[in-house]
This record gives structure tokens, C-alpha cells and sequence, in this order.
């Protein structure tokens, strides 16, 4: 982007498809949704992993919340998905932040049913670069 936000400049560069990843089904007719994205710069582990979760609709469920993991450490990837969702509770477009007490939380809207949407607040735990919803 131009340093005003006003234009795009350069190419555009595909991530990732949704169709590739194992836990995402098509809506309609053959239409896949990638939704959502935020990127999460992992604390753990050796090399500090780029993360990005964003939503999508899951097979055998609705509304999910994935994660994948950037194989060089940048936005341009490859990315490589997980095969289970992150959150898959008809929940999605979550954001990672930090609570006052320093503590790693996710926020995402659930269901995914207008008007019934809601903030939903998640501990999240952090082990090797990954992330898992604490029970």
C-alpha cells in the first residue's frame, strides 16, 4: 500500500486457497469462504512462528475458527494449515491479544447467526508455536 493507505502498489500475492485445507468445506456451489484473517507472532519455541488464524465454514459443522503457520516466518508463506480448527463452535474472526494481567486471550463473535452475534472471550495457551483454547 501507498504510505496514505490510498493505493494498492505492486502485485497482488495469493496465501492461501481454503479449498486446500483439510477441515473447510464449500458453501453453495463450490464457493469457499477465507474469512477474517489476524496474524499472531508466536512468543514460544525456537524461531518465534508467525501465525494467522481466520475463519471459514467447517465440514460436518458451521462457522470455525482456523490456524496456520507461515514456513518462512513471512506473510507471503507458504502457509501451512491445520488439520482440526482452532475454534470449531460456530464461532469466527477472532483477534489475539494480551488481558491486563498479561494473559494470551482470543476474542471472536459466536454463533454466527445475525442478530445473535456476540463477543465471546477465550483463554488461549501457547506451546511450541502453536496455539490451543484452554478448556
Amino acid at each position: 500500500m501507498s504510505k496514505d493507505w490510498t493505493a494498492r502498489q505492486g502485485e497482488s500475492i495469493l496465501l492461501f486457497k481454503a479449498s486446500e485445507t483439510p477441515w473447510v468445506r464449500a458453501i453453495g456451489d463450490s464457493k469457499y469462504v477465507t474469512d477474517g484473517p489476524f496474524l499472531y507472532r508466536a512468543k514460544g519455541g525456537k524461531d518465534g512462528k508467525l501465525l494467522m488464524i481466520w475463519s471459514s465454514f467447517r465440514k460436518g459443522g458451521e462457522y470455525a475458527l482456523g490456524q496456520a503457520e507461515s514456513a518462512s516466518g513471512s506473510v507471503k508463506g507458504p502457509w501451512r494449515q491445520s488439520n482440526e480448527p482452532l475454534f470449531p463452535d460456530n464461532g469466527g474472526h477472532g483477534m489475539i491479544f494480551r488481558d491486563f494481567s498479561g494473559n494470551l486471550r482470543l476474542v471472536l463473535h459466536q454463533p454466527d447467526q445475525s442478530p445473535n452475534e456476540r463477543a465471546k472471550l477465550l483463554n488461549l495457551k501457547e506451546e511450541d508455536g502453536r496455539l490451543s483454547v484452554e478448556k
